[in-house]
């Protein structure tokens, strides 16, 4: 009577070539994970760039149109404003709203300010970095352009508008 034998396991050679196959598999996971998780953060830096660009307008240009462009003052730095001394293009904006509300648009070490009568707001989260506000007279009334730059954990995005200021 002949005895057969089973070979019940895995040779050496079979259990290593399984094990560095599931660690190129792994490496590659880790990859594509350590990667995405990049890209969500770079994704997340920009919508909140995004999301203060909005708040930006809503505070900037939306409520500057209604102010009386003969109230708009530009000063190029703190101490020009304090001797009121007015300039076309500057850091600093003070206008003053039909009905008699005063905003006043500045940055404090490069925190955006806005300023309503005497209560100061700081809106947005990011940085400000090159703020400047230069009036141009029209056809129809003054306008005001805006450039600045919002910055956020190394990444930036420009802005500038143009806004019309009518009596």
């Amino acid at each position: 009577m002949r005895v057969r034998h089973t070979n019940s396991g895995f040779t050496l050679s079979e259990l290593i070539s399984a094990m560095a196959a599931s660690m190129i598999l792994m490496l590659g996971f880790s990859s594509v994970i350590v990667f995405s998780r990049s890209e969500l953060t770079k994704t997340n830096t920009r919508v909140g760039l995004g999301y203060d660009q909005v708040l930006i307008d809503r505070y900037v240009r939306t409520r500057l149109t209604s102010t009386i462009s003969d109230s708009m003052q530009i000063f190029t730095d703190e101490a020009a404003e304090a001797n009121s001394t007015t300039s076309t293009s500057g850091s600093i904006l003070r206008a003053v709203d039909a009905d008699s509300t005063v905003y006043h648009i500045s940055l404090v070490e490069n925190i955006f300010q806005w300023m309503v009568d005497s209560t100061t707001h700081t809106p947005i989260d990011a940085e400000i970095s090159d703020l400047v506000f230069t009036e141009q007279t029209g056809n129809f009334g003054k306008l005001l352009n805006l450039n600045m730059n919002l910055c956020s954990t190394g990444d930036t995005l420009a802005l500038e508008w143009s806004i019309t200021l009518r009596n």
